[in-house]
């Protein structure tokens, strides 16, 4: 008896750190398989059908579906930080329930409740990633791993299939075209700044300059001129906030002096163009018509006010089948009209785009719903109280954030389901949510 009694007292404390062990390691493989099917797919290196966007990809679904399974296993298990982690997802789950509420006035409601079911398996997937998380630091140092091997793949790829790869008007990589190759090394770029400013090792700083030279270069590669910009942008903001931080409240007046003049010339360089916007624009990127996306505005904002408040369904829109393309409203003659069927399957603006799926009121909930993660994120990295590896992955979020709002005026990534861009934001939304639970654990210093 004394013998049975020691071996239990032995043996008891170890379970419940055996089963937090084996929780950890489960969320760690979900984290990680869904930031690789987030920034790789189903379907690397291979040109998805028209037909096929319409039909879906079965390996694709499997890996949702596994992954759903996967995620339903890891909230069980933190069931506990559920409580605190909805405030933060209130946003997202009401957008998830707009979508699937939308089959009622669907034009194609087949379509929009297996689009719109796939909009909710991957919040569910990502509020599953946020809450199993130890530390901010540890989503960080997660898509930096997987986006800098991803950019590596795309490189070694690239080399090894320049058939594929490489194009007349750009690198893509394992991509199906070279936009979304810059979506990707976007993000792997201001994730490397990010991770590095918040290393405290310098052999851990190395590697993230060396992750960001090669994002950057493949970015470059791409010549996806949106993404090239918003990089840009990014890089400086990020560079400034560090410099500010490090030389002081001097450095950050001079800044805003700067930035108050900059903003006088533009306005200036703005009234030397009549107010022209059209003109304007041409000016600095040739092409007034945004590579003929004006007229593809102009059809998207004409559809979209046919339905005003709620839209024409979820996934309802775009990829519909060739008989029942929107397009072929339009007559021949234009560049529109002509364009073959199929090829366009979005308004080039996600705001359009998603007016065109659920209505105007539930684009601006969308709107600030990223905004506010946005605001949190780039509050929470100006704070003073928190360390720096979670103030740099908090950058990381409120930039990645402020890049996707401003990314969706030319492209349209805001709650598209299955975008990378749009997939990301979802998750560092959630990343962001479980700030409370980790404040009620007394985790947030241990960045």
């Amino acid at each position: 008896m004394p013998h049975a009694a020691l071996s239990a007292n032995l043996t008891a404390p170890a379970t419940p750190r055996a089963a937090a062990s084996w929780a950890a390691g489960l969320h760690a493989i979900l984290l990680h398989l869904f930031l690789l099917y987030v920034f790789i797919g189903a379907q690397p290196f291979q040109d998805p059908s028209a037909a096929q966007r319409v039909e879906g990809n079965v390996v694709d679904r499997f890996g949702v579906l596994a992954l759903f399974g996967l995620a339903l296993m890891v909230l069980a298990l933190n069931w506990r930080r559920l409580p605190a982690l909805a405030p933060g997802l209130a946003g997202l789950g009401a957008l998830v329930a707009i979508c699937l509420a939308s089959v009622v006035w669907s034009d194609f409601p087949d379509l929009t409740i297996r689009r719109a079911l796939l909009l909710t398996f991957l919040t569910v997937i990502a509020a599953a990633c946020a809450s199993g998380l130890r530390s901010l630091r540890q989503f960080h140092t997660a898509l930096f791993a997987v986006t800098a091997t991803v950019i590596a793949l795309n490189v070694v790829g690239s080399a090894l299939m320049p058939g594929f790869a490489v194009t007349d008007l750009g690198l893509r990589g394992m991509y199906s075209q070279k936009n979304v190759a810059g979506i990707a090394a976007m993000i792997a770029a201001v994730t490397a700044a990010t991770w590095t400013l918040g290393c405290v090792r310098a052999r851990h700083a190395a590697l993230g300059l060396l992750a960001l030279a090669l994002a950057l270069a493949f970015l470059v590669l791409t010549r996806s001129k949106t993404s090239i910009a918003l990089t840009g942008l990014a890089l400086a903001g990020i560079a400034a906030f560090a410099l500010t931080e490090k030389l002081g409240p001097r450095f950050a007046l001079l800044l805003g002096a700067a930035a108050a003049f900059g903003l006088c010339a533009l306005l200036a360089a703005f009234a030397a163009y009549g107010f022209d916007p059209v003109a304007f624009s041409a000016a600095f990127t040739g092409d007034a018509s945004f590579t003929g996306r004006d007229e593809l505005w102009a059809f998207a904002l004409k559809a979209a006010q046919e339905r005003f408040w709620l839209g024409h369904g979820y996934g309802a829109f775009w990829d519909v089948g060739p008989d029942n393309d929107p397009l072929n409203r339009i007559d021949p003659g234009t560049w529109l009209g002509d364009v073959e069927v199929g090829t366009i399957n979005q308004a080039h603006n996600g705001y359009l785009e998603l007016w065109l799926h659920i209505g105007l009121p539930a684009v601006v909930l969308a709107a600030i719903v990223v905004a506010t993660g946005m605001a949190a994120g780039l509050a929470g990295a100006a704070s003073a109280q928190a360390p720096r590896p979670e103030r740099a992955a908090l950058g990381l979020i409120g930039t990645v954030l402020a890049l996707h709002l401003l990314h969706n005026l030319t492209e349209a990534t805001l709650f598209v389901r299955g975008i990378p861009f749009c997939n990301v934001a979802i998750l560092c939304i959630a990343a962001l949510s479980c700030r409370r639970a980790l404040a009620r654990e007394g985790r947030l210093s241990h960045g």
